[in-house]
């Protein structure tokens, strides 16, 4: 428990400072963050008896920040190249590598390197800045709450054949808090600067909890598959760095693309 406050204290503003400071610092940060969690899904596709495709994967995680970052026109090239790159490389190691696998890393790029490419976009979108804060406080309370409640209050097993720990008092518990979070994070920054949506974004909040949540159990229902217990051993307390965004890999890119909707519908 120490190591694991210990690792949020030091982690958190470290995060934060680099959402501050935007540009080359934030897509040099998601870049290394994107890299770290393909090398661990990686492992955990060997673990699953997934033949390596380590440069396709790791290829791709430096590659789309960078692209998403700078010249987003250029992404149906790359996902061409990248098709093509990926069936050369199941084809040169045939019969080892086959269709199964080629998909199985496809869907790891796409979970991965896209996932982490969406921190770039909602922070390039006007004020987002504050939009980032906000999705963070909505994980980070959920997280908060789901395992507080679930430690001390939780009775009733929810999804266990996915993870043993989870609880439905912890998951309603996570859920509140990050409700509490997000809104409390918008009223908090609408004191200081307007915040546009602000409705529509304490109207998303309960979904992107949940999604939050999804998430978390998606990425144990990996974990499970492979039977690790944690992504790696990078952050004391904590695991890996897919262990500490998988509810961001999922909420993040949700959020930019319904308000992406939206503004095509409203403009």
């Amino acid at each position: 428990m120490i190591k694991r406050i210990v690792s949020a204290v030091v982690g958190i503003p470290v995060y934060i400072f680099f959402v501050y400071m935007g540009g080359y610092y934030y897509t040099g940060a998601v870049m290394l963050l994107s890299l770290l969690a393909s090398i661990e899904v990686s492992r955990i596709l060997k673990r699953m008896g997934i033949n390596e495709m380590q440069s396709f994967l790791y290829t791709g995680a430096l590659l789309f920040p960078i692209l998403f970052s700078f010249e987003p026109a250029w992404l149906p090239g790359f996902l061409v190249l990248f098709v093509f790159s990926g069936a050369i490389i199941s084809l040169s190691r045939f019969p080892e590598s086959g269709l199964a696998d080629m998909a199985v890393h496809f869907f790891s790029l796409f979970y991965i390197a896209f996932g982490f490419s969406h921190f770039i976009l909602l922070r390039q979108m006007e004020q987002g800045m504050l939009l980032t804060g906000y999705a963070f406080s909505v994980i980070w309370m959920s997280d908060i709450g789901s395992f507080f409640i679930g430690t001390y209050l939780g009775k009733h097993p929810f999804f266990t054949q996915i993870s043993p720990n989870k609880t439905m008092e912890g998951a309603i518990g996570g859920l509140i808090s990050g409700i509490g979070g997000g809104v409390l994070c918008c009223i908090l920054i609408n004191r200081i600067i307007p915040l546009d949506n602000m409705s529509f974004l304490i109207f998303l909040t309960p979904f992107l909890s949940v999604m939050g949540q999804a998430g978390d159990l998606f990425e144990s229902m990996l974990k499970r598959r492979a039977k690790v217990k944690d992504s790696s051993q990078l952050i004391p307390g904590h695991g890996g760095i897919l262990d500490r965004f998988d509810s961001a890999l999922w909420v993040v890119p949700l959020l930019y693309q319904i308000l992406q909707i939206r503004i095509t519908i409203f403009s």
